[in-house]
């Protein structure tokens, strides 16, 4: 039980430093050899945000691409769960949209796999359908 406790306060910390603004404690959250998939498992544009991620270094840039698109209106996270070294965390968000200013409303899911104290693997779900329809201008 203490492992997924410690595990589950690594997942919060990192919420926490999101509602913060503190960028460098995001990214520290992140292993050097970690994996982010947004929504979907495949390639990407570097400015586009659903895709896949690999490293600390992209990991900056999945970071940069959320700031760039998103004025965050509410970010709530429900319930964080975990067995072990997997972690499950959900809630919902509105977002406005930067680009059009049109507001982005969705539930979500995260999965994140700790290791070393750090999420080595990270896989968010959003309602993508929402994000599409409040990106067009």
């Amino acid at each position: 039980m203490e492992k997924s406790n410690r595990n589950i306060q690594v997942v919060n910390d990192y919420f926490t430093a999101f509602q913060n603004g503190n960028t460098n404690q995001v990214l520290d959250s992140f292993h050097e050899d970690c994996l982010i998939v947004s929504v979907k498992e495949q390639q990407r544009p570097k400015e586009q945000l659903h895709g896949i991620y690999k490293t600390k270094k992209e990991a900056e840039q999945f970071i940069a691409n959320i700031l760039a698109l998103f004025n965050t209106k509410s970010f709530e996270v429900e319930r964080i769960v975990a067995q072990d070294n997997v972690v499950f965390a959900n809630g919902s968000f509105s977002h406005e949209l930067k680009a059009t200013g049109k507001m982005f409303v969705s539930d979500w899911v995260q999965l994140s796999i700790i290791e070393d104290n750090k999420i080595k693997e990270y896989r968010f779900y959003e309602d993508s359908a929402a994000f599409v329809e409040a990106s067009k201008v």
